[in-house]
């Protein structure tokens, strides 16, 4: 295929573009730049993980698992491996002694915030050219469009759950 979609439609553009897009900037060689880019020494698989405990703040290590597809073992290890880093802390649920409240270091914000600036940059550099009411009219319709599917997400069949407080 030449890299455009055999459906075009709005619908079979949108979704041909946002699937390039997604595995492109989540590829683990991507997110390896990214993590050199912003002068990061840190795995590749460890920047969702900060980058979601920076965005939504301290959480359940179940509910994180949740958010990020993985299974609680993986996620136990991928936390067990950040604590050891010094990029997370976790401490007991004051609601439930069984579950463990997961949230970014000092030094795991600071690797956020790198990695937020660098993403910023990313979106700059991909809009260059564009006017300011063009690119206020994507991100408004691109927050909308993203509220929307991700309502229905959740609601899939497999969709891991937090109903174990263990984890």
């Amino acid at each position: 295929m030449d890299g455009t979609t055999a459906d075009p439609t709005p619908e079979g553009v949108l979704l041909t573009s946002l699937t390039q897009l997604m595995a492109q900037w989540t590829s683990l060689t991507r997110q390896t730049v990214v993590a050199r880019e912003a002068g990061l020494t840190i795995d590749a698989g460890d920047i969702r993980p900060i980058y979601t405990l920076g965005r939504v703040g301290p959480i359940r290590a179940g509910d994180l698992a949740a958010d990020l597809r993985l299974t609680r073992p993986t996620m136990s290890k991928q936390l067990a491996r950040l604590e050891t880093a010094g990029l997370v802390t976790k401490s007991p649920d004051p609601d439930d002694g069984r579950a463990s409240i997961v949230a970014l270091s000092p030094e795991g914000e600071h690797v956020f915030a790198l990695l937020v600036q660098r993403g910023r940059e990313m979106v700059d550099e991909a809009m260059r050219g564009w006017d300011a009411a063009e690119r206020g009219r994507f991100a408004a319709l691109t927050a909308r469009f993203v509220e929307a599917a991700i309502g229905t997400d959740a609601d899939q069949p497999g969709a891991p759950t937090s109903d174990d407080p263990s984890a």
